[in-house]
């Protein structure tokens, strides 16, 4: 056969120009395409001739392949249940450059794949999803609609190809389809992590990410917002540090290590600005430690980050939202009766009064579980 090659040159016309594509993989046969890391070469699952052609291209006659998904949401077709803290991690990476391998149970949550699909996919009962960051790729999953596996596009022994080019120095004439992306952003394999039936996790393999950044994503990060981040945010952000270190019986410094992470942003901040004096002897004299802060800007990555975020007050509620629709439903005013109003330039009294009235907040939210 000769490899068509079809070039995506503007990814704002993506989905357009992977229509052959994805109608070449639903057809049975096989395309390579790009994703974030290194090329990728695919088949539709519930094909079982495209399905054996991969097989026999890899030259891997046992080894599973992963389950690329267009979206993250597209998981829960897959699985009925999911280790809460592998959920943690697919909010936090994906899309990006992390397989994810998780137990099946012995069967796929949409019982019309049947059992043989799920025996091409998880033929030792665990399934790897990886759900790229690349809009080509993007595309073309959501155009297919099936489950589509993939593997590395090249050939055993050799480099996963970074380009096009190298895709068809390697796999010319034995490859149906080639989308053509340009080369691949991160140029290193995505990391390969397993969660078994516990939700224990451990590092196959690393790559993109390293250990420690997989193990922070895993952490719950509380956010808390204001405006310019160095009086009512850093304060709030220091009292919950205090509580959750109470509530752990450890050293403030030694949250991480129960999983947990308070950070503080402004909507309006510079970066690398100390807290108020005010601030800074308000929230000491409930025991919390302000005096290292440095102000940072709020972005959409630390909202993304987060597992929740605290608003001082409903302005600052509708600029996180703004930023990232999708952390509406984990957005909260820190105090759901109203605004905690900007005490700068209001004196000590005032300081007080704000750090105290957001410790009984915190309180609150930590029994509700929301800290």
């Amino acid at each position: 056969m000769q490899t068509r090659t079809i070039q995506v040159i503007d990814a704002r016309d993506a989905l357009r120009a992977v229509t052959p594509a994805a109608e070449a993989l639903r057809a049975g046969r096989l395309v390579a395409f790009p994703t974030e890391t290194v090329y990728g070469i695919g088949a539709i699952a519930t094909q079982a001739e495209a399905f054996e052609s991969l097989k026999e291209l890899k030259q891997r006659p046992t080894a599973p392949f992963s389950l690329h998904l267009g979206e993250p949401a597209e998981v829960d077709r897959y699985l009925r249940e999911i280790p809460p803290a592998a959920r943690r991690l697919m909010a936090k990476a994906w899309p990006g450059p992390v397989t994810i391998l998780l137990p099946t149970g012995g069967s796929l949550a949409d019982p019309t794949l049947g059992a043989v699909v799920h025996d091409r996919l998880a033929p030792q009962g665990v399934i790897g999803l990886r759900c790229p960051d690349h809009p080509v790729c993007h595309a073309l999953l959501t155009q297919v609609g099936e489950p589509v596996v993939a593997s590395s596009a090249n050939l055993a022994g050799r480099r996963p190809p970074l380009d096009a080019g190298s895709v068809l120095s390697q796999l010319q004439d034995r490859i149906d389809v080639l989308v053509d992306g340009g080369p691949t952003r991160f140029s290193e394999a995505s990391t390969i992590v397993s969660f078994d039936e516990a939700g224990e996790l451990k590092i196959l393999r690393p790559g993109v990410y390293d250990e420690r950044m997989i193990r922070r994503m895993l952490a719950r990060i509380v956010l808390f917002v204001c405006s310019g981040n160095t009086c009512r945010s850093p304060m709030a952000a220091a009292l919950a540090t205090k509580l959750l270190a109470d509530k752990f019986h450890c050293r403030e410094r030694d949250l991480s290590k129960h999983g947990m992470e308070i950070i503080s942003a402004g909507t309006m901040g510079l970066e690398g600005m100390v807290a108020t004096p005010e601030a800074v002897v308000a929230a000491a004299e409930l025991g919390a430690e302000v005096g290292e802060h440095r102000s940072r800007k709020l972005t959409s990555e630390l909202i993304q980050q987060a597992d929740v975020v605290f608003c001082m007050s409903r302005s600052h509620l509708s600029d996180v939202t703004r930023m990232l629709p999708s952390a509406s439903s984990k957005t909260h005013l820190l105090d759901e009766s109203g605004d905690i109003s900007d005490p700068i330039g209001a004196g000590s009294e005032v300081y007080a009064k704000v750090a105290g009235r957001m410790e009984e907040c915190l309180r609150k939210r930590m029994k509700e579980n929301l800290l």
